[in-house]
């Protein structure tokens, strides 16, 4: 699974719960280009998206 800086802003950009602070019912309603899984709440210092959506939209979008 690639996890390149393209990809992690594109997978953020089509992610439902996608956020950058601790209130989880923000999403990514503009097209910043801050917007990637590596500044959202759910991507782990581990770089795993501990609600399992990273694969799911990377496969669903072929990213």
């Amino acid at each position: 699974m690639k996890k390149d800086a393209k990809t992690m802003k594109e997978v953020a950009e089509r992610c439902t719960k996608y956020c950058r602070c601790d209130n989880c019912n923000c999403s990514n309603s503009s097209k910043d280009d801050a917007i990637s899984c590596q500044n959202c709440t759910h991507y782990t210092p581990g770089k795993i998206c501990d609600i399992d959506l990273y694969e799911e939209i990377v496969d669903n979008h072929d990213l």
